[in-house]
């Protein structure tokens, strides 16, 4: 399907945050290795938790879904799994964690992703299991998928990631820590310390794993997960697509049931980074319409992932605007800032693209396009969001049912705002 958006001149209304995928996915995880009953409540359910729960049912798990929540009993028939090929198709966190996964059967697994993902390096991955006795292989020579893994001997003992070490790719190492014949004592060097980090040991603790931090350790005893019984925190940072929207379309909105959310304070501190005003209680944060940007250099280390969004909104801004430190964005679904480059200019945009970012001169007058989504949920979205302030039709191709994986309702809750939106089947 094709992405179609039309000119809007306002949107309004109010919008509350999703269930943040992470946690979802890692509870997922971690309820499989779990002997006994766990219960995730209002999970986020899309492509890219759906995998995974299809996965740990092909594993060996019983697995029951409804909408509002998923039952999960795991370890019953573990070392007869229905079989032994399983596939992370576009979501990175998946195949990190079904690797993880991976290392307790007898048998040889392989982990493969989609065309995408297969051409993404994962050697932090690879080094960290091994490190922690998982013996796993990448089936090519730069260390992209699939992966091969073996049957694991996981020792315990001190473990250092490195400085080097993707925060991304720590979750997949603790969900295995637990399961060692020793304590596992990691060196907490700072790449590590953020929101993976705290989002995973907070499920670890609901899993009574005995995890314990301080300032430069992390410590693990052995003896495996507890059946969890968790409710996914909501995600501020999903709602940043309907954010961009309003500031492109100089709208208000309001954004709801920010009590029950993760990340207030970064999704607050990201948005004022770029000037945006806002005005916050402890229920809900408003955007008043009528916002002016100013151009200013964005330091994105650990929010890779904002660029895109972030880009088309600083179209708004007036003079130069430079996005920086977000080469990892280069290695997700797609590379989000070719992709994002390629895309802003042919919708006429000024950008020029850098090694770690690019720079956008503003502000400018959007026109409608053909664009590329590259079968990427944040590039279709965002993309999408900029044709919302572009003069004639702007169409984004290469799969905009990518936008499942991630943003579950996503034209339906536009359409609901007043945006001009829709589907179109290419046959």
């Amino acid at each position: 399907m094709d992405l179609v958006v039309e000119e809007t001149q306002e949107i309004s209304g109010k919008i509350e945050p999703s269930p943040s995928k992470f946690h979802t996915q890692f509870a997922t995880a971690a309820a499989f290795l779990s002997e006994g009953k766990s219960v995730i409540k209002s999970p986020l359910r899309v492509d890219d938790t759906r995998v995974l729960a299809h996965a740990i049912k092909d594993m060996g798990a019983t697995v029951k879904r409804t909408e509002k929540k998923w039952t999960i009993w795991g370890l019953e028939d573990y070392q007869n799994p229905s079989g032994h090929a399983f596939d992370a198709k576009n979501s990175p966190m998946c195949l990190s964690l079904m690797a993880s996964l991976a290392a307790f059967p007898s048998y040889i697994m392989i982990i493969t992703a989609d065309e995408q993902l297969r051409q993404t390096p994962v050697p932090n991955l690879i080094e960290s299991l091994r490190q922690l006795g998982v013996e796993v292989h990448s089936t090519k020579q730069d260390d992209t998928p699939p992966l091969v893994v073996f049957e694991s001997n996981l020792k315990g003992g001190k473990v250092d990631f490195g400085k080097n070490m993707d925060p991304f790719y720590l979750p997949a190492a603790l969900l295995l820590m637990p399961y060692a014949e020793k304590k596992v004592e990691l060196v907490l060097t700072p790449n590590l310390k953020g929101r993976f980090l705290d989002a995973s040991v907070g499920l670890m603790e609901k899993g009574k794993t005995g995890v314990s931090v301080t300032q430069r350790r992390l410590r693990v005893p052995p003896g495996g997960f507890k059946p969890l019984r968790v409710t996914p925190p909501l995600d501020m940072f999903s709602t940043l697509p309907y954010v961009t929207a309003a500031i492109l379309t100089s709208s208000k909105l309001r954004i709801s049931k920010i009590s029950h959310a993760e990340n207030v304070s970064e999704f607050v501190e990201v948005l004022q980074k770029m000037g945006v005003e806002l005005e916050q209680t402890s229920r809900s944060i408003k955007i008043p319409p009528d916002q002016e940007l100013n151009s200013r250099k964005i330091d994105l280390e650990g929010y890779s992932e904002l660029l895109p969004f972030l880009a088309i909104m600083s179209t708004t801004t007036s003079g130069s605007t430079r996005f920086v430190n977000a080469s990892k964005a280069r290695r997700m679904k797609s590379d989000r800032i070719k992709a994002t480059v390629e895309g802003l200019k042919k919708m006429g945009v000024n950008v020029t693209e850098q090694e770690d970012g690019l720079t956008i001169e503003g502000p400018t007058t959007l026109k409608g396009s053909t664009v590329d989504g590259h079968n990427d949920d944040v590039i279709v979205a965002a993309l999408g969001v900029a044709g919302l302030n572009a003069k004639g039709t702007t169409m984004i191709r290469n799969k905009a049912e990518a936008l499942r994986r991630s943003y579950p309702r996503f034209v339906t809750e536009f359409q609901n705002l007043g945006a001009n939106m829709g589907y179109e089947s290419q046959f």
